[in-house]
């Protein structure tokens, strides 16, 4: 098993930094040389609810999904904290393009697989985050099952997008002294200690994840992954079959 794997990407428009540079990280030779790919959630800085016209919007993005998946690669994508209720939207793609629903597994919970005879688990990373529980409430809300039928049923594409973007400013505010620097030291220790938590909950040795925005690589009894916030790292993970390589994107394609 070979894989790469990402998060916290943050795209908001075609074309900007984030996608050129997640476009980069989708047409890489690590990727190419992959036959799984882990969007760990936050690929989008706002994306809420299966709205058609999200494709529109990241069609580029959605089409080098789709063409990879397409050459037989398999996508597993988590939800985030800012993009979630979206399954409907993958299920579309799937079906316009004709391809199987197992290619690209919509993910709401963290997932535990065997790395090279390691239970590793793969998360966004909020949901074994210690020590926050105004941020946990806040999910419980955003993540429920009222706000995911409104979001794709009743509210109008132009109201979630404009109610979301507030939101996701907010957010960004609120986290903004929390989660802006791969050198803030509480934070990366808080999620080590996560990580110790999470192996005991979960069983596992191994932890991959996002979510903090802190860039880490540490290993005790085990090994945890965060590719930090990735406009600014550059930085994705890639397994190899045998090590693990934290990859460094120098710059945006042309």
């Amino acid at each position: 098993m070979k894989f790469v794997c990402i998060s916290d990407v943050h795209i908001k428009l075609s074309g900007d930094l984030p996608a050129n540079l997640f476009l980069k990280y989708l047409k890489s030779s690590q990727t190419k040389e992959s036959d799984t790919v882990f969007l760990l959630g936050d690929i989008f800085d706002l994306l809420v609810g299966g709205h058609e016209e999200y494709i529109e919007k990241h069609q580029e993005i959605f089409d080098e999904i789709i063409r990879l998946i397409s050459e037989g690669k398999r996508f597993y994508h988590f939800e985030g904290n800012h993009d979630f209720h979206f399954e409907k939207l993958i299920s579309a793609l799937l079906k316009r393009n004709d391809l199987p629903r197992e290619k690209w597994v919509y993910l709401k919970k963290p997932l535990v697989l065997d790395v090279g005879g390691t239970a590793t688990l793969f998360a966004h990373g909020d949901e074994i985050e210690i020590e926050n529980l105004n941020y946990k409430i806040y999910k419980s809300f955003i993540r429920s099952s009222i706000i995911k039928i409104l979001a794709n049923y009743v509210v109008p594409f132009r109201i979630v997008d404009s109610i979301g973007q507030n939101a996701s400013k907010n957010s960004r505010e609120r986290n903004v002294k929390s989660y802006s620097s791969e050198t803030n030291e509480y934070v990366r220790d808080k999620f080590r200690r996560s990580f110790k938590t999470a192996q005991k909950k979960y069983g596992v040795k191994d932890v991959i994840c996002g979510h903090s925005h802190c860039l880490d690589n540490y290993r005790e009894d085990g090994l945890y992954l965060n590719n930090g916030f990735f406009p600014a790292t550059r930085t994705f993970t890639y397994y190899d079959g045998n090590n693990y390589h934290q990859v460094v994107i120098d710059q945006p394609i042309d």
